[in-house]
């Protein structure tokens, strides 16, 4: 097995300068792990000499095979006991048709990100965009979609902007994260409208038997600083109680590209979430709240913007009780609202200064029927939307209403699912979807799936109600978006002593139709119609190997996402990306490696505005003293690579952050 580069060739014969003389409990599978690491590190400096040009991105998917077949059968994570938001009830993973990944408060704390939007982009499948660095607004495209097209939940609860149509990563910290589900693929049959492309949910911490404390504070490049702090504990009549806290402060970069005003960011986060025992079930009470402060730039040719800021607000209170009936039978009943506030401000006046606040009060009631091999779940979603801007004159509401069910039929070596949903709105035409799903274990860890759903996407309060004026107006006729899409997958998890491998592939297609657009007319006056088509399919391969206290982790997508009307690419998304990740934990210290490959893709739409592929390069070190304290230190962007992820704004280049936690 060789991987070459412009001026070097690594076999697994390079190897043998790094083993010590004498060394009786090197084994061979050991041999194994740290040969594949010289291999990957070769191939970092591979990808760093060649500048990851046009010609080589031909041959990193043959380098990206090679890594992964080299592991001995596996390559997804391994997986939790249990899984909720692919059936929305607690599946076993093993058993889910649905291409799912799972990110637990290990992962997030071994990689020290403070955004989950720094978590995704490692991700199959995923391409994550953010217009001028930490804090600025960020979207997500899963497998190809637009970023208005993945539902985003936290504890069960629908977030997100109503008048924009789409959710915010920029400002959302993993301080109270416990983890995050990625639900690939079309989802509206469970979850309505957004739920096109696929649904990622958030879930934040719970208390635990005992009281826990812990605190981290941090600080680093850009004038950055960070400090978060929670309690969370369950007392010995099952209160349970969580409370998190978090700020983060940086100087940040022009988000004008050329630019030399730093455009900073303050963020402050609050939760908490209780929970009370009611008979043999439980009572859930959230309350979450997230400000943020940006410093903006704008204008025509765009460039520094001095005074420019704009302030988010993103706050949830949720109430959800979860009651057994009997044995066989749980109801859950959740009242929740969300608010998304953006208000941006100006001094200089004219069209930077704006407000838009949208609030969506949501009711569910969800039934689970469990009969060993067959489960049955039926319920009802409503959702009451309203949206406000004085700067805009828009003051709009709109009611949705929902009916669900899902079927999921288990024997030994098959699992069937289907669900079935009707939607109702009271501003847009009403939809029905389905999802039908096939699951085969014809072995022992080895599982076949496949899926094909239906999706759709109401139209925002924007693209139906934006007030007319001399330049712009929405239009209430407007129709929902829709697709229908499948994919096929085959994973296959091994674990035996020190050993866990594993590898999983999916190839996906997916159309989608009536995508609504803002199209001018002949007197320059944009309003929206249902006149898009595009397409997305493409090829996700995840894989890793662990042995003992290392670990070599790796993804590569590839990725057709093109407008079905013109043939262009869709913007942003690039063709083919990659992560590799590796690792060891020896004695308390806690090291990684990961490198980013991102392909070229363009900007905009109509081909225009090209941007060149990248590969970026991180570290991570974390010692424990004891078991109280920990020191942590990371560098980003090792190679001080310059990028874009949109044309014109500013990226961070190399950035150094230390710090230190303590749990009690």
């Amino acid at each position: 097995m060789e991987l070459t580069g412009s001026n070097r060739i690594v076999s697994e014969g390079d190897c043998r300068g790094y083993w010590p003389k004498k060394s009786p409990n090197m084994g061979l599978g050991n041999m194994y792990v740290f040969s594949w690491i010289i291999h990957l590190s070769s191939f970092a400096r591979w990808v760093q000499e060649e500048n990851v040009n046009k010609k080589n991105y031909q041959r990193l998917p043959m380098v990206m095979a090679a890594i992964l077949l080299a592991v001995p059968a596996q390559a997804t994570d391994e997986l939790p006991s249990l899984v909720v938001s692919a059936e929305r009830i607690a599946q076993d993973p093993a058993r889910i048709s649905a291409d799912i990944t799972v990110i637990d408060r290990q992962e997030i704390e071994q990689s020290q990100a403070t955004s989950v939007a720094d978590l995704l982009r490692t991700k199959a499948g995923i391409h994550v965009v953010s217009t001028g660095g930490q804090g600025k607004v960020t979207s997500v495209f899963l497998r190809g979609g637009n970023s208005g097209h993945t539902l985003v939940l936290i504890d069960g609860v629908r977030v997100g902007s109503a008048t924009v149509g789409s959710f915010d990563w920029g400002v959302l910290s993993t301080a109270d994260i416990e983890r995050i589900e990625i639900v690939r693929g079309a989802q509206s049959s469970l979850y309505g409208a957004d739920a096109m492309g696929g649904v990622i949910q958030i879930f934040t911490r719970k208390g635990k038997q005992g009281t826990q404390v812990y605190t981290h504070a941090e600080t680093g490049a850009y004038g950055t600083s960070s400090g978060a702090m929670s309690i969370t504990g369950k007392t010995a009549s099952d209160v349970s109680y969580a409370l998190t806290t978090d700020v983060l402060r940086t100087d940040g970069v022009s988000v004008a590209a050329k630019g030399k005003e730093p455009d900073g960011y303050r963020q402050s986060t609050l939760s908490a979430r209780l929970g009370l025992p009611v008979g043999e079930g439980e009572l859930a009470l959230l309350a979450r709240n997230v400000d943020g402060k940006n410093a903006l730039d704008g204008g025509f040719p765009f460039g520094d913007v001095l005074n420019f800021t704009s302030n988010t607000k993103q706050a949830i209170i949720s109430a959800k009780l979860n009651y057994p009936i009997t044995e066989q039978f749980e109801t859950t009943l959740q009242l929740s609202r969300a608010t998304d506030e953006v208000i941006s401000h100006d001094p200089a006046g004219g069209f930077n200064n704006s407000d838009f606040t949208t609030r969506v009060d949501q009711l569910t009631w969800q039934n689970n029927v469990d009969l060993d091999t067959l489960s049955l779940l039926f319920g009802v979603d409503l959702y009451h939307t309203k949206g406000l801007s004085q700067s805009a004159k828009l003051n709009k509401k709109m009611q949705q209403t929902a009916a669900f069910t899902s079927l999921a039929w288990q024997i030994s070596h098959v699992d069937v699912n289907a669900s079935l949903r009707y939607d109702g709105n009271s501003a847009s035409p009403n939809k029905t979807t389905y999802k039908l799903g096939l699951a085969v274990h014809p072995i022992a860890g080895l599982k076949l799936s496949a899926n094909y759903g239906t999706g759709f996407k109401a139209p925002s309060l924007n693209d139906l109600y934006f007030p007319t004026s001399a330049f712009s107006g929405g239009n209430p006729n407007l129709k929902p978006e829709t697709s229908k899409g499948w994919d096929v997958g085959i994973a296959y998890q091994w674990q035996q002593e020190q050993w866990k491998t594993g590898v999983n592939v999916v190839w996906f297609d997916q159309d989608y139709k009536d995508l609504i657009v803002w199209k001018p007319s002949v007197t320059f006056f944009y309003s929206p119609d249902n006149i898009g088509k595009a397409r997305t399919k493409g090829l996700e391969i995840s894989a890793n190997v662990t042995y003992d206290a290392m670990y070599v982790r790796g993804n590569w997508t590839y990725l057709s996402a093109k407008d079905s009307t013109t043939g262009d690419l869709l913007p942003r998304r690039a063709k083919e990306t990659g992560n590799i990740s590796t690792g060891v934990s020896i004695a308390g210290l806690d090291v990684a490696l990961a490198w980013q490959i991102v392909g070229p893709r363009f900007s905009s739409t109509g081909n225009t505005k090209p941007m060149a592929g990248y590969s970026k390069t991180d570290i991570r070190a974390a010692y424990a003293i004891n078991q109280q304290w920990k020191l942590t230190a990371r560098v980003d962007n090792l190679n001080n690579k310059l990028y874009e992820e949109v044309s014109g704004y500013g990226v961070l280049g190399r950035a150094w952050y230390a710090g230190a936690s303590a749990s009690f």
